[in-house]
């Protein structure tokens, strides 16, 4: 049962393009992680992926605005809640072009662990138990933080002819960041939390999880992007500071993570692709435009990036 963003999707913005106008794109996005990761399980014959990702859920999103994240935004976890994945609700509302997509998984008017609480207990039933899931979740709820930081020091330049954050632009979008870190940090982890005590719990479902979970960290897209010859991204961090945002962020969900579950944690298995995307990539450039969209300004990862990032699930966490 694979949980998480575009990335457990498969999503990349070239194949979007090319597949927006067909009746059913959620076909064309067959070579994500999760693909790549369920080949590599031993005994994949036996296995069937139920592949729930959402391209731009945040760590909200995932819980929804339902009854079941409305109990968990009651509770000790004092999670948010949002509207559940905006990519398959515009598209039913919609279904034009541009206006997000159908998903691998239809469960329209649910959020993505509601949909995930509801299979467990029916696979269970069905004799044809979960034993495995996957979780990405979290960058979305990065680019969002950024974008509203370049909207708000934009809008004080505009108004006011200077910002509160800084004595430029520049130094004011990037210390407008670092201020939200803390609460960026402490909403990612609440929600994840908050989601892993409904899974692990068996609280709306009456079926409690006690098998292995798979959470990937983040890697950075805006790091250290090289290109051959000179220019603007002959090496440089296309968003100053995010390395060390990213790489803060992995930090604190490790430490938060491996907390027992009667703590409220949910000791997961943590797959880190930061320090082979990022890190090596100063010792070793070319990683992030081979990995990545970014030279064509897409943060998702190339077909050999996804499947590295199911190498490292492996590397990192078995592939049983």
């Amino acid at each position: 049962l694979a949980l998480g963003d575009s990335l457990a999707f498969g999503y990349s913005a070239k194949l979007y393009k090319e597949n927006e106008s067909a009746g059913d794109p959620a076909t064309a996005f067959e070579a994500g992680y999760v693909q790549d990761y369920a080949k590599k399980l031993h005994g994949a014959k036996t296995f069937q992926t139920q592949d729930l990702g959402c391209p731009g859920e945040t760590s909200a999103s995932l819980l929804g605005n339902g009854p079941v994240a409305d109990a968990l935004a009651a509770s000790s976890f004092k999670s948010a809640t949002e509207a559940p994945c905006a990519y398959q609700e515009a598209w039913n509302a919609y279904h034009t072009d541009g206006a997000g997509g159908p998903l691998h998984v239809n469960y329209a008017g649910k959020s993505q662990l509601e949909e995930a609480i509801e299979l467990i207990a029916v696979d269970a039933a069905t004799s044809k138990p979960v034993t495995m899931i996957t979780l990405n979740i979290g960058a979305n709820d990065q680019l969002h933080a950024i974008a509203a930081c370049e909207a708000e020091v934009k809008h004080e330049y505009e108004t006011e002819g200077k910002s509160k954050y800084g004595a430029s632009p520049e130094e004011a979008g990037h210390n407008c960041i670092v201020s939200h870190v803390p609460g960026l940090i402490e909403s990612i982890i609440k929600n994840t939390e908050a989601a892993a005590y409904a899974i692990r719990s068996g609280a709306f479902n009456g079926v409690p999880y006690s098998g292995k979970i798979i959470f990937q960290a983040g890697y950075d897209p805006y790091g250290v992007l090289y290109r051959v010859g000179e220019g603007p991204l002959g090496g440089k961090e296309l968003l100053a500071g995010s390395l060390g945002l990213a790489a803060l962020i992995n930090t604190h969900e490790e430490e938060a993570y491996a907390k027992p579950a009667v703590e409220g944690g949910f000791s997961p298995c943590i797959a880190n692709p930061y320090p082979k995307f990022n890190t090596k990539n100063r010792e070793e450039p070319g990683h992030l435009q081979k990995w990545t969209n970014m030279l064509t300004g897409d943060i998702h990862p190339t077909p050999e990036g996804y499947k590295v990032l199911a190498n490292l699930m492996v590397k990192d966490c078995g592939n049983e």
